[in-house]
């Protein structure tokens, strides 16, 4: 068997995940959703043999040369897999969005609050609703009618719980 590009590099995330036994952990303390332990397990088993292996074989008889390649998760919290996907949706989303400046804005909620949201978690969808509305609200008071896509981000950078939503607007400022 050979490889091409180079010696494999494990993934980063996935090192943190394995590193002193930290996952097995996390799993040992409990506490842990369903949904979160499938999509750690599901990021962990991405690009192993635990997924499937594709076989490429040289068309020539005589050419030694085999290549395998691990079947990927096609988990969106996997960093591999979800980056494509991102990128996938984003250049859908560019494709069907008018061609203009964006705005991106952050509706936070206070941290007082975070524990009820993260115990009832279908209070979330109503987040992006009441932050659409509001800037609905604001433009129609104007005679504006801006572009808007907004998602609910549940983690921080620091990868802490910290639920907002992110909204994107068109830009409807106009230059004096």
């Amino acid at each position: 068997m050979t490889r091409s590009g180079g010696d494999f590099q494990p993934r980063p995330l996935k090192r943190l995940f394995t590193a002193n036994q930290c996952w097995t952990s996390f799993l040992d303390a409990g506490g842990l959703r369903d949904i979160e332990v499938e999509a750690v397990t599901k990021m962990l088993a991405c690009g192993t043999r635990i997924l499937g292996v594709k076989e490429y074989n040289c068309d020539k008889p005589e050419c030694p040369h085999v290549r395998y390649v691990t079947n990927s998760c096609g988990s969106r919290a996997c960093p591999s897999c979800g980056k494509k996907a991102t990128d996938l949706w984003i250049a859908t989303q560019l494709n069907r969005l008018p061609d203009c400046d964006w705005v991106h804005l952050v509706f936070t909620l206070p941290d007082t609050l975070w524990p009820v949201f993260e115990s009832n978690r279908w209070l979330l969808n109503d987040v992006c609703r009441l932050a659409v509305e509001n800037l609905l609200y604001a433009a129609r008071k104007r005679g504006l009618e801006p572009g808007i896509f907004c998602a609910i981000h549940t983690y921080g950078r620091r990868l802490n719980w910290h639920p907002h939503a992110c909204a994107c607007v068109s830009d409807l400022r106009r230059s004096e």
